[in-house]
């Protein structure tokens, strides 16, 4: 009952029956449409898991009375032996599958049992009833404030004036915000300093060489609503969670939210499902206007209805528009017309690759040709990359921070900004404040990035930035990045090279990249970036635990 249930939550909702789960919608059956909504919409699928544990049990009772069994008469010792050796050994198996057959972190975490996600959840929920022994280290890592209740919330005494004061500017002096998030992205194949890859995608070439153009930016995490967290909150990622997923009732205040205050109209048009991870509610909170329909699903027709929608804008308040894509993901299938999808998996991603540029030259042609493009900040990044088949391998050893699932692209253009190249490594973490800071807004915030438009940043070597997913983080840091696997534990951080710029086999956009090579760190610096690493998981994991990221 509790699988059949818990199937049909990841069907529906993408999550797991977890002690997060229950605490959110502890009172969900007082709405009866959303439990009408799961109950008849996974109906079918539903009497299927009821009917296969009906027919079991159900043969069981025939088999036992069949054999005239005396269930009043004790079995000898030895049958008592053999029957908890062959019990224990068929829960060893299905309890440790995933160890043995092809162990896949995100296989894991939806296949796991119902009754080990809830005991491990409260084992680790408990670990955080009081502060991590490492938590101050952890926080002044990160940049927060160790002696605050909320330790990355930057009070604003000078809000109230600041909205006020945008607001009643005059309307061409708000600029209009277009962010362009593209699925799967990534960075070797869309690093424009690569001639070819100009060739390829010269839409996205041609953007790049009007913007401030950072080829080495990295993801928090993976999925995609991981990418959709760093975006549009500004926050890092938990090493051994997906916080937008598993924990829908934290505190959080997205950039569009802040906007939204000093009077922006803000819309998102939508790729995938907003169900698929659980998204609805950030959406729903974060926009005016969210739209997915399957008909526009391919990019091109994404990227035609999104110029339809922005040019229906209102035209009476600054406005902010999101486009997500989605012909990048997995399995890479474009419209009939385009024709048969390769085999090659690296061939179908390149061909996807340049479809998506096809649509972005629609977006970009769609806005210089709107009389305020003038007056348009345009943001494009990755929501997180793709590994191709060498960096899946090399996953299991390095974890899923690596450059495979977290290497993308970020591009700032708008009026103001001098187009350049800057080789230096940021995170899509860094978008919230930029934005914020651009348009001169004076606001409290939570944002754990930094402004890359700041003159007084040019030349300087900027903080530490992270990715995490399923247990595992990458911590980057000038040229190297650090690897440590599992987060928790007795292992040490592994570390690498950070390839800055384009030595790679750039003959082959899409599996020419793998890794950068291994360095030679003294045992010492290992174990103090293991130290300082363990220490940065334990003090955001409790953070977030605790609901404290923002009041």
């Amino acid at each position: 009952m509790l699988s059949g249930i818990d199937d049909e939550l990841q069907r529906w909702m993408s999550q797991k029956l977890s002690l997060s789960f229950i605490k959110t919608y502890l009172y969900a059956f007082s709405d009866t449409e959303l439990v009408s909504k799961i109950a008849l919409g996974g109906l079918g699928h539903f009497l299927l898991t009821l009917s296969t544990i009906f027919i079991f049990v159900l043969l069981l009772i025939i088999l036992a009375t069949k054999s005239n069994f005396d269930f009043s008469k004790k079995l000898p010792k030895s049958k008592k032996i053999i029957s908890a050796i062959l019990i224990f050994s068929i829960t060893a198996l299905g309890c440790t599958s995933h160890l043995w057959y092809h162990y896949s972190p995100r296989r894991w975490d939806r296949i796991r049992p119902v009754v080990y996600t809830l005991v491990s959840d409260l084992l680790e929920s408990s670990e955080f009833d009081k502060k991590p022994a490492d938590y101050r280290e952890g926080i002044l890592l990160l940049g927060g404030n160790p002696d605050s209740e909320y330790p990355f919330w930057h009070e604003s005494t000078n809000e109230e004036k600041s909205i006020n004061e945008f607001k009643h500017k005059d309307l061409k002096e708000k600029k209009n915000i277009i962010l362009l998030t593209i699925e799967s992205l990534r960075g070797w194949t869309f690093d424009m300093r690569v001639p070819t890859n100009c060739q390829l995608f010269p839409n996205f070439c041609k953007l790049s060489h009007k913007s401030l153009y950072f080829p080495n930016t990295y993801s928090v995490g993976n999925p995609s609503v991981e990418g959709l967290l760093g975006i549009m909150t500004g926050i890092m990622s938990l090493p051994n969670k997906t916080l937008l997923r598993d924990f829908p009732n934290t505190k959080l205040k997205s950039f569009s939210e802040i906007l939204s205050n000093a009077g922006y109209y803000n819309e998102v048009i939508l790729g995938a499902d907003p169900r698929f991870d659980n998204e609805e509610g950030w959406y729903s909170k974060w926009f005016d206007y969210y739209e997915f329909k399957p008909e526009y699903a391919d990019d091109v027709s994404s990227a035609k209805r999104f110029i339809e929608r922005y040019k229906a804008r209102p035209k009476d308040k600054p406005t902010f528009f999101h486009w997500m894509s989605l012909s990048m993901h997995t399995p890479f299938i474009l419209p009939e017309s385009m024709g048969e999808t390769p085999h090659d998996i690296g061939k179908a991603y390149t061909r996807a690759a340049v479809y998506m540029d096809s649509a972005l030259g629609i977006i970009l042609d769609g806005l210089e040709s709107d009389p305020d493009f003038q007056n348009t900040l345009i943001i494009l990044t990755g929501d997180h990359a793709a590994p191709n088949g060498a960096q899946q391998q090399i996953s299991e050893k390095l974890g899923l921070g690596i450059e495979g699932y977290s290497w993308i692209s970020l591009m700032f253009s708008g009026p103001g900004i001098e187009p350049r190249l800057d080789s230096r490594i940021v995170s899509q973490m860094n978008i919230s404040k930029t934005i914020i800071d651009y348009i001169g807004l004076d606001v409290s915030n939570h944002f754990m990035g930094i402004n890359l438009l700041q003159d007084s940043l040019v030349n300087q070597i900027l903080p530490a930035i992270y990715s995490s997913k399923y247990g595992s983080l990458a911590m980057r840091k000038d040229s190297t990045a650090y690897y440590l696997v599992p987060v928790q534990g007795n292992t040490s951080a592994i570390a690498r090279q950070i390839v800055l710029q384009p030595t790679w086999d750039t003959s082959d956009p899409s599996d020419g990249f793998v890794t950068g090579n291994a360095t030679t760190e003294s045992d010492e610096k290992i174990l103090e970036i293991t130290k300082q690493m363990r220490a940065v998981a334990n003090a955001w994991s409790y953070v977030v635990y605790t609901n404290k990221v923002m009041p």
